[in-house]
């Protein structure tokens, strides 16, 4: 491998100057200026001598070296997949196996014995993986022009130290150029000069038609100007993310270096994200924070990453990355329709309508109806939380609204006031949905109104020390007609009621003032529910989600 030009003039023997791929022409050779000869130990040298070097790149998902190459056919296990590689489009058999899947551990196995071809051309058998690491290694430091190449054949004048015995050399292949260059540098006495003039091709399809070695030299300084973007791999064809949405409103944090993060060769490029097309383009106003960048368009937004070579920012490629905001929730929304209040305390207290969460709170989460552990909340006595009143939720008087709730007693003293919901933070403040006298579900306002569940009070279904878990409904329609259910059926009735609950919307609604026992799916509505929908609640299985 080339690891220095002038030292390698000692370390190869002279060749033929008729080698493979070569010519000798007789014919009329006129003596050239001295400028155009190629000094052997010029920059111009060593700039074509960098250019015919053998470019394994094309193969580097294999073998993670652009200076050698893998020479076909060779058998590679990945993912437990045998792929038999015959040619050079048979690597994309590797790479769509990796696509595949996210999840694996994506190792590529060579079946070895192989042979690689450096970059000076030669071949070695190489027998284990530790051996072709070694070559990989030897590729640090290499720097190979790979950007540009001759348009073949190219022709070369020959000469003595006297400029006499003039030969011309036809070549046709980088490899054979390569041996020339070795051939003229490792023999004092031979003089060469291209013939001019030549054209070279860049990779992106760009010409150059040169017609002297300094414009030659320029030309080949300038490659990199004229490559094609070229990724280390197939990492940086990563074009969506997609992250669920808990919330339901379409905004999340994304961590965008998650769409480069398998890349293996990413040390060699800067990668920055910009919001628009034109700034990626411009390199202007980038993205500060990659790492949590929330989307600032619903549910879909397209943002570009521009990742550049470090060593030579000139090259470089614009990618679109699309944000995809999924509702991954498995909630199956029943009953969903103005609902404006809704707290599964699925191990949280949090009402999943507006967002709002209380953190460290008193109480425990325990099993709910269904036997879901944590998917239930236990209030102990003094434990008061409050959600705060939002346009959505406020209620009053005029509105028509319903309260849902289950609950479980847990309170030996039946005499005890103790309220599972309210409106306001104080007694009296607006409406309470309570327990009291032997344990006894009701519904009152502020003027002592109430909607009682005599069932209970009677004993006529439950005792008070029951301890299972019940389902209760209050509803206020817009006559003022107030209905309180439990488990199901109607335990009172008030038509066309004195019930008010307030024109202030007031700051607050309160769980648990007092309340000593369990509270699971509380959801308030800004409607009156129907028979049929208290039965289609009541028959629910226990909620335990944590998403809209």
């Amino acid at each position: 491998m080339l690891s220095n030009y002038k030292t390698s003039y000692i370390l190869i023997l002279l060749l033929c100057i008729v080698g493979v791929s070569c010519q000798k022409e007789e014919s009329e050779i006129i003596t050239p200026d001295s400028q155009e000869v190629i000094d052997v130990n010029s920059n111009l040298a060593l700039l074509l001598l960098q250019t015919t070097l053998n470019d394994g790149s094309h193969d580097d998902i294999l073998d993670n070296a652009s200076c050698i190459e893998i020479n076909l056919p060779v058998s590679v296990t990945v993912n437990n997949e045998l792929i038999v590689i015959n040619t050079a489009s048979d690597i994309t058999m590797v790479e769509e196996n990796i696509s595949a899947s996210e999840t694996d551990d994506d190792v590529i196995e060579i079946s070895f014995p192989i042979t690689i071809t450096l970059n000076d051309h030669s071949e070695v058998l190489v027998t284990s993986e530790e051996e072709l690491l070694q070559y990989v290694l030897s590729c640090l430091g290499e720097h190979m022009i790979s950007c540009v190449d001759f348009q073949y054949p190219i022709s070369f004048s020959v000469f003595n130290s006297d400029f006499q015995d003039a030969d011309v050399i036809t070549i046709t292949h980088d490899e054979a150029l390569y041996q020339f260059l070795i051939s003229i540098g490792n023999d004092a006495a031979i003089f060469a000069s291209l013939n001019y003039p030549v054209v070279l091709v860049y990779e992106n399809g760009n010409t150059i038609e040169v017609t002297s070695n300094s414009a030659l030299e320029e030309a080949i300084n300038n490659a990199d100007q004229n490559c094609s973007f070229i990724p280390p791999d197939i990492c940086f064809d990563v074009t969506d993310l997609s992250i669920c949405d808990d919330t339901n409103d379409g905004f999340v944090a994304f961590d965008l270096t998650q769409a480069v993060q398998n890349c293996s060769d990413l040390a060699l490029y800067t990668i920055m994200y910009y919001e628009t097309e034109a700034d990626a383009i411009n390199q202007v106003n980038p993205i500060g924070t990659p790492t949590a960048y929330t989307n600032t368009t619903a549910a879909i937004q397209t943002l570009y990453y521009r990742a550049e070579l470090i060593v030579n920012p000139t090259i470089f490629q614009i990618f679109p990355l699309t944000l995809t905001v999924e509702d991954c929730c498995e909630n199956p929304e029943v009953l969903f329709d103005d609902l404006v209040i809704y707290m599964p305390f699925s191990n949280e207290f949090k009402d999943l309508v507006s967002g709002y969460t209380i953190d460290n709170v008193d109480g425990s989460f325990v099993e709910d109806r269904s036997g879901n552990p944590t998917c239930a909340y236990s209030f102990v006595e003094g434990d008061s939380l409050s959600i705060p009143v939002t346009t959505t939720n406020q209620l009053v008087q005029g509105d028509s609204f319903s309260i849902s709730v289950w609950f479980k007693m847990q309170n030996e003293n039946p005499s005890d006031i103790e309220v599972m919901f309210q409106k306001g933070t104080q007694l009296g403040d607006g409406f309470e949905l309570k327990v009291f006298s032997l344990n006894t579900p009701y519904f009152i306002d502020g003027n002592n109104t109430s909607a009682i569940d005599f069932d209970w009070l009677n004993e006529a279904d439950v005792s008070w020390s029951n301890t299972d878990w019940h389902h209760l409904v209050v509803t206020v329609d817009e006559a003022n007609t107030v209905h309180l259910y439990r488990d199901g059926l109607i335990r009172d009735l008030i038509p066309n009621s004195d019930f008010n609950i307030g024109s202030d919307p007031l700051s607050f609604f309160t769980l648990g003032q007092g309340f000593i026992g369990h509270i699971d799916d509380l959801r308030v509505y800004k409607k009156t529910l129907n028979p049929t929908e208290i039965n289609q609640l009541f028959n629910l299985d226990a909620d335990c989600y944590t998403c809209l």
